[in-house]
């Protein structure tokens, strides 16, 4: 009990202001491309984390499951869960995300996610690429103070286990090389869903 109430806490402070992702001595890189014509109904379902960047929030968790429900008025719920595998607490957050840019022509996969009632001003979920089926690369930078941010990262993918398709993976692979520190990186372990579930 004490472990969530703890992550709680720690979510509570990062989320909306900061992703509490890793640290890099500079500030948020330009020209990174995101999903053009973005479906958020294609996008909508049960996702598995398969690689982050470590964060405050999910420091030592696994397991990570989100699902993305269509709430009534039009936003997205988020329901982020989570296993710890050295001493079997769980955890489970509900947020909520709308597009960043709705009315723009060609939607791009930019998102607004914030968790406990935190201001949903803020473009901080940034679909790179999807197929909506198989995999999501996800990616998101805050400015900290000058010449300084905060990144986080992650690989999602609909089944436990990451598609071997060889275009998917050269796609990742791609992304991978082209913005994001391969040092930072951290793998998902997922097992099986009796562990943990979204609701």
């Amino acid at each position: 009990m004490q472990s969530f109430i703890t992550f709680l806490a720690s979510l509570a402070l990062v989320l909306g202001t900061a992703s509490a992702g890793a640290v890099f001595d500079r500030p948020c890189p330009t020209g990174i491309d995101v999903k053009q014509y973005f479906s958020v109904e294609s996008y909508l379902g049960k996702w598995y984390e398969m690689q982050r960047y470590e964060s405050v929030f999910e420091m030592g968790y696994d397991c990570v499951q989100v699902r993305y429900t269509l709430n009534d008025d039009e936003s997205v719920q988020v329901s982020n869960s989570a296993y710890n595998l050295v001493n079997g607490s769980t955890i489970n957050a509900i947020g909520r995300a709308v597009l960043s840019f709705p009315d723009e022509e060609i939607i791009q996969g930019k998102l607004n996610v914030s968790f406990f009632g935190a201001p949903n001003d803020q473009s901080n979920y940034w679909v790179l690429d999807t197929d909506y089926q198989s995999y999501s690369v996800v990616w998101s930078c805050q400015e900290l103070e000058e010449q300084q941010s905060e990144e986080s990262f992650w690989v999602l993918s609909r089944t436990p286990t990451l598609t071997t398709d060889r275009d998917v993976q050269l796609r990742i692979q791609s992304i991978i090389r082209r913005y994001i520190d391969r040092s930072q990186l951290r793998f998902t372990r997922q097992l099986d869903d009796r562990f943990v579930t979204p609701p």
